[in-house]
C-alpha cells in the first residue's frame, strides 16, 4: 500500500500536474460514505462474537452437525468459519477466530500442521462471500450497486464455496478420523443440544439475514444493530465481557480497520489516476476487442483470470478499487446482470486470499496457528481446486446469485 501511495504522490504531481492538495481531499471524501461505516461496524462484530464466547458455541454446533462424517474436525473448521462468517464479514477475522478454536483440534486429530493451516485459511475465504460482507460494500460503494443486493447474492455462492470445501475436507482427512457409526437418534439429540446452546449466535445470523431480506436495514444499520446485539449478549448473557475490556475490544478492532482505511483512501485516488491516463478505457477496448474477435466466453475468462492474478499479489480492498471499475462496464456489456458479476467479483478477489505469494489468510493462519508460511503454500494449492470449480458455477448459473432477489 505505501508503494500505491508513493505513485500516486509522484504521478500527480510530475506526470497530470495534480495539486498535492487533492490526496487529503479524495481521500476525505473516499471515507465518509454511510456505507463505508458497516467496515469498521462488522470488525467490531466480529470481536465482540468471540469475546462474548458466541464463536465457541457457533463452533460446537458445527461439530454437531458433522459428527458421523470421516475427517470431521476439518469439515468442522470449514462449516464454523461459514457460521462465523455470516456475522463478522471479515475473512481475517474468521482465519484468525478458526485457527486458535479449531486449529488445536485438527492437530490432535492428527491432521498434519500444514495441512490444517491450509484448510482454516482456505474456509476463511467465506468471511467476504457468506453475508454480511465488507468486501460487498466496498464494491457497491464503488459501483453504485446496492450493498444489500449483493449480499444476499452471495449467501448461495458461499454455501456452495463451503460445501465443496468441506467435500475436499472428508476426501483429505477420511484416514485421521475414521467415520463414526451413525446414529440417527443420538445424533439429532446432539445437534439439539449445541443448537441450543449457540441459539444467541443463531439469532444474531437471522437477524442479519432477515434483516437484511425483508429490508428493516441498510447494511450499515445491520452492522451496528449486529455490533450492538452481540456486545449486549456478551455484557449481560454469557457475561464474558466486562465493562474494562470494552475499550481493548475497540482498540482491536481500530486496528483493523486502521489497515482497511488507508488502503480504500489510496486506492480510489489510484483509479482516478489511472482514469486521467485513459488506462482504464485502453484496458476495456482491450477486453470488448476480445470479445469481437473470441466471443464474450473467451473475454470473461481473460477477466476472471486478471483479477485473480492481480489478487495474488494485492488485498482485496484495492483489488475492488482498482479493477471493478475497468472490468464491471466490460461484464456489463457481455451481457451479465451487475448483481452476478459483482458477486462473481468478489469471490475472485476470495481466492486470492490463499493463493501465493500475497495470500493475505495464508499470513494471518501463520501468525495465529504458528505454522511456517512455506508449509502452507505446499497444502494450500488443492484447495484452489473446489473454489475455482465454485466460481465457474458462479459465473455460468446466474440463478446462483439471483435466486434470493425477486426484483431481478
Amino acid at each position: 500500500m505505501l508503494l500505491i501511495a508513493l505513485w500516486v504522490a509522484a504521478t500527480s504531481y510530475w506526470v497530470i500536474d495534480f495539486p498535492l492538495t487533492n490526496m487529503g481531499l479524495s481521500a476525505l471524501d473516499s471515507l465518509k460514505s454511510f456505507a463505508f461505516l458497516a467496515v469498521p461496524l462488522f470488525i467490531c462484530t466480529g470481536d465482540f462474537l468471540t469475546a462474548g464466547g458466541l464463536s465457541q458455541r457457533l463452533v460446537g454446533l458445527s461439530k454437531s452437525l458433522v459428527a458421523f462424517l470421516p475427517g470431521r474436525t476439518a469439515a468442522t473448521a470449514v462449516l464454523a468459519s461459514g457460521m462465523f462468517a455470516a456475522v463478522s464479514g471479515s475473512n481475517a477475522a474468521t482465519a484468525a477466530t478458526m485457527g486458535q478454536l479449531v486449529g488445536p483440534e485438527m492437530k490432535k486429530a492428527g491432521v498434519a500442521p500444514g495441512l490444517a493451516g491450509a484448510i482454516v485459511a482456505a474456509g476463511g475465504t467465506l468471511g467476504v462471500v457468506i453475508p454480511p460482507s465488507t468486501i460487498f460494500i466496498i464494491y457497491g460503494i464503488t459501483m453504485g450497486v446496492s450493498p444489500v443486493d449483493l449480499n444476499l447474492g452471495g449467501l448461495l455462492p458461499g454455501v456452495l464455496m463451503m460445501v465443496l470445501m468441506m467435500v475436499f475436507c472428508v476426501w483429505l482427512t477420511r484416514r485421521n478420523e475414521l467415520a463414526d457409526r451413525f446414529v440417527p437418534l443420538t445424533l439429532l439429540r446432539n445437534i439439539g443440544r449445541e443448537a441450543a446452546g449457540a441459539s444467541l449466535g443463531l439469532v444474531a445470523v437471522a437477524l442479519l439475514f432477515f434483516g437484511l431480506y425483508l429490508g428493516w436495514f441498510s447494511s450499515t444499520e445491520a452492522a451496528g444493530v449486529a455490533t450492538i446485539y452481540c456486545l449486549l449478549v456478551g455484557l449481560f448473557v454469557t457475561r464474558k465481557i466486562g465493562w474494562r475490556n470494552i475499550p481493548r475490544i475497540l482498540q482491536a478492532s481500530a486496528a483493523v480497520t486502521g489497515i482497511i482505511a488507508p488502503m480504500v483512501a489510496f486506492s480510489l485516488q489510484f483509479q482516478q489516476i489511472l482514469s486521467v491516463l485513459e488506462i482504464q478505457s485502453a484496458v476495456q477496448e482491450l477486453l470488448s476487442g476480445l470479445a469481437a474477435s473470441h466471443g464474450p466466453a473467451m473475454t470473461m475468462v481473460a477477466m476472471m483470470a486478471i483479477v485473480l492474478m492481480v489478487g495474488c499479489i494485492t488485498e482485496s480492498v484495492a483489488v475492488v478499487l482498482i479493477l471493478a471499475p475497468i472490468l464491471g462496464p466490460v461484464a456489463l456489456s457481455l451481457g451479465m446482470d451487475p448483481i452476478q458479476w459483482g458477486v462473481a467479483f468478489v469471490v475472485g478477489t476470495s481466492i486470492g486470499f490463499i493463493t501465493p505469494p500475497y495470500g493475505l489468510n495464508l499470513f494471518v493462519t501463520s501468525a495465529t496457528m504458528g505454522i511456517p508460511y512455506g508449509q502452507l503454500v505446499k497444502r494450500i494449492l488443492i484447495f484452489l481446486v473446489p473454489l475455482l470449480i465454485a466460481w465457474a458455477a458462479i459465473v455460468s448459473f446466474p440463478a446462483l446469485t439471483l435466486s434470493f432477489l425477486p426484483n431481478r
